[in-house]
């Protein structure tokens, strides 16, 4: 009997608890744990911490203008210069995939590290900044029955031209909820340093409550709001996709956020407060 979609759990990595190569070795228990339970999980990771500006520093000060015409609309989606800036801020992810399947194996948990484009994700034909068109789920269909764990590059797809395409700031959870669901995931899990979401930008509400709860509608306004907790575009593809996500810290015992795709179980109104980045 095959296994069902169901038992698929996608787990993301980003640099905020990614911030050494050390890391990796606690987001490793997680995947055991996982496994032990009898789930199937699958892993994207963001470049480890500052390493994506790191690239993007050494790139602008190659450039004439320090990258400033990348800047304007239409500029960066087939210029030259975007394309080479594109293929240097994906090799932060691409690392991170590498040496996190090394983990893995280390682990003696078979596992294979995908670029984007070998995990099936296809964008538009833009760079600095793509739009997810599509997932073509094959590829790591058949490695996760084969029993491995894949372990994707975040933040990057292939366009309709062929080329690599980055998905734009935070778009490792972009890379995570396309894939959990094109694969109908049971969950997406979104393992980030604050462990889950408050009803108010603390910076403005000190006394804010933590939610265990929250419906993704709500999450996507106080992410547009400017929130950085989870990227707007990939809770909205969520809730359309009803994907139930988790935002969680790495560790087991601590508090986290299941974000519902709807409302409907929960027929109150929340209220959420934010502060915008600009402090406007």
């Amino acid at each position: 009997m095959k296994p069902s979609s169901s038992d698929i759990v996608v787990d993301k990595f980003g640099g905020s608890v990614l911030r050494r190569p050390e890391d990796i070795v606690a987001a490793v228990d997680v995947v055991a744990r996982q496994r032990a339970a009898g789930l199937r999980p699958l892993v994207v990771v963001s470049a480890f911490e500052g390493v994506t500006d790191t690239i993007l520093g050494a790139a602008r000060v190659l450039l004439p203008d320090r990258g400033e015409s990348l800047r304007e609309p239409g500029q960066a989606a087939s210029s030259a210069l975007a394309r080479e800036t594109d293929r240097a801020l994906a090799t932060g992810e691409a690392l991170s995939a590498s040496l996190f399947a090394l983990g893995l194996q280390g682990r003696g948990i078979p596992a294979r590290s995908f670029s984007g484009a070998e995990a099936g994700i296809r964008t538009a034909a833009a760079h600095l900044g793509a739009e997810v068109r599509r997932v073509l789920s094959r590829p790591l269909r058949a490695a996760i029955n084969a029993g491995l764990v894949p372990v994707v590059a975040g933040f990057q797809g292939i366009g309709t031209h062929g080329e690599l395409t980055t998905l734009g700031r935070g778009g490792t959870d972009l890379s995570a909820v396309a894939l959990a669901v094109a694969l109908r995931a049971d969950r997406c899990e979104l393992f980030k340093d604050v462990g889950g979401v408050l009803e108010a930008d603390p910076h403005l509400v000190p006394a804010a409550r933590f939610l265990p709860f929250v419906d993704a509608l709500q999450l996507e306004l106080l992410a547009e709001m400017g929130a950085e907790v989870v990227h707007p575009v990939a809770v909205r593809r969520a809730r359309r996709g009803r994907l139930h996500l988790v935002v969680r810290a790495i560790e087991d015992e601590a508090p986290r956020t299941v974000v519902r795709p709807s409302s409907r179980e929960d027929g109150g109104v929340l209220m959420l407060a934010v502060d915008r980045k600009d402090r406007v």
